[in-house]
C-alpha cells in the first residue's frame, strides 16, 4: 500500500476577526488525485494563552460563512489551474 503524501501545513488560510478557515491539500494513496479539506476555527485568548474552538457565536457565523466562501473559491481556482501552476 502506497503512503499518501500528507502535510500539516495549510496551503492557504483566510482570517477575519478571530475566525480562520484553513485549506489543506491532500493526495490520494495512489498519488493519482488531489483533494482539499477546510478547517474552520475561532481563535480567542484566555489569560495569556491563545486557544481555538469550532464553536461560533451568533455574530461569528456570518464571518465563518464568508471565509468558507473564500476557501471554496480558492479551491476552485486551484483545481482549475494547470498542474504546474497549482504547485506555486
Amino acid at each position: 500500500m502506497a503512503n499518501a503524501k500528507t502535510s500539516n501545513k495549510p496551503v492557504k488560510t483566510f482570517r477575519f476577526k478571530g475566525v480562520a478557515a484553513s485549506v489543506f491539500e491532500n493526495v490520494s494513496e495512489d498519488g493519482e488525485s488531489r483533494f482539499h479539506k477546510v478547517s474552520v476555527q475561532r481563535i480567542y485568548k484566555q489569560g495569556d494563552e491563545f486557544r481555538s474552538t469550532n464553536s461560533f457565536g451568533r455574530d461569528e457565523l456570518p464571518i465563518a460563512v464568508l471565509l468558507m466562501q473564500r476557501a471554496w473559491e480558492f479551491i476552485l481556482e486551484r483545481e482549475s489551474a494547470k498542474p504546474s501552476d497549482a504547485e506555486e
